[in-house]
């Protein structure tokens, strides 16, 4: 199994905070040579956080390199296996992380359901078959869905919100957030009410106003562009990265545009607008209503593939020469937001002049969190 990269911060007395991520390990190596077929159980088996998504950006990638495409109803029960799992992971990190930031203890008991949504998600839309195979068809049990869909929704609304999701939703700018922060006693709400009542809300607010967000639609990201090399070059060092994260993903969504800022307080929000948002895209979705938020497209040699994962977008690129991979590349969500220009050096930079070291140390591991809550990090004084 792959790690996802390690990021290790320092943050020196009366200094700016300095960062080093090292990277995964290159997949080329394991994958060159192998026929498309070959390659997904081999990405199935080496990546275990977001393996879904991972899977769902191969095969999208692999069929473009392959000049072939699935069905739309099998593309439809794809993309809700993965925003399934993208509701589990954050309602477990919610659970179990969110508690750790503020001094208390996770809360996985009453979150447990939630590890069944994702293999009853996969049955109602597969019916036990491989939903990432190049072959996959969908066997769809629509009812069976929406009894899933209803229960993740039962279970956000009792464990993470307190309240309605449409209600949630509708809650406005700081009195609207704080008003909830005292009606529920969730963890994510104590988390909320916990950097109110520091006065960090607003801390490691930036301008991201000359910053190209890719937003909810991941087609924004230029496929063409990443493809060329193969998808292969680094990103440019002398501009910012974008960044792809769920607040980019939701920063325009009412309940986290109403403040105005891109702080902590807005990024975590934005997780949780993903929490709320998803039950209802996911019904729209699979009555059809609305189309999965993917790419797969073949474009300067190469196929493409783009889903929204967990934590931002995930790019898988590959190159096939004589049908077997030639080049093979996987941009994650952490490759983006933890570049040396991305997203989250410029919010640590934030907290250069802040003079107590503890503070100082508690807002490192906030952003962290806020940004990429499932990356391997240390966080560690000067």
């Amino acid at each position: 199994m792959i790690s996802e990269g390690r990021v290790e911060i320092t943050l020196p007395r009366g200094r700016v905070a300095t960062m080093r991520y090292d990277r995964p390990v290159d997949v080329t190596p394991v994958l060159k040579g192998q026929a498309p077929e070959e390659v997904m159980p081999l990405v199935s088996a080496i990546y275990g956080v977001c393996a879904n998504a991972q899977a769902h950006a191969a095969v999208l990638a692999l069929e473009a390199a392959s000049g072939s495409a699935a069905d739309a109803s099998t593309q439809r029960a794809r993309a809700l296996v993965t925003c399934m799992e993208n509701l589990r992971e954050n309602v477990l990190r919610i659970a179990l992380e969110w508690p750790k930031l503020i001094g208390g203890e996770p809360e996985g008991p009453a979150v447990r359901p939630a590890i069944s949504f994702l293999p009853r998600i996969r049955l109602a839309m597969f019916d036990g078959t491989d939903p990432f195979a190049l072959d996959a068809a969908a066997r769809m049990n629509g009812q069976a869905a929406l009894d899933v869909i209803a229960d993740a929704e039962r279970l956000l609304e009792k464990e993470i919100f307190g309240e309605p999701l449409d209600y949630w939703l509708s809650r406005r700018g700081h009195v609207g957030h704080i008003d909830w922060c005292v009606s529920s006693k969730s963890p994510a709400a104590r988390l909320i009410a916990h950097l109110a009542d520091c006065g960090w809300m607003h801390r490691a607010d930036i301008d991201c106003g000359s910053i190209e967000l890719p937003g909810a639609n991941a087609v924004a990201l230029w496929p063409r562009q990443l493809a060329r090399a193969g998808g292969l070059a680094p990103f440019s060092t002398d501009a910012a990265v974008p960044e792809t994260t769920l607040f980019s993903r939701r920063a325009r969504d009412g309940v986290v545009a109403s403040l105005n800022n891109a702080g902590l307080g807005a990024r975590f929000l934005a997780r949780l607008a993903e929490l709320a948002r998803l039950p209802g895209e996911m019904r729209s979705v699979l009555e059809g209503g609305a189309e999965p938020k993917s790419v797969s497209e073949y474009a300067e040699g190469a196929g493409i593939g783009i889903v929204e994962a967990a934590r931002g977008l995930l790019l898988h690129v590959v190159r096939l020469h004589n049908g077997h991979v030639d080049r093979y590349r996987i941009v994650s969500p952490t490759d983006w937001n933890f570049d040396r220009q991305g997203i989250a050096v410029r919010c640590l930079a934030t907290l250069d002049g802040h003079h107590d070291e503890d503070e100082r140390l508690a807002l490192a591991h906030l952003i962290v969190n806020a940004i990429d809550p499932c990356v391997a990090y240390e966080v560690r004084a000067g």
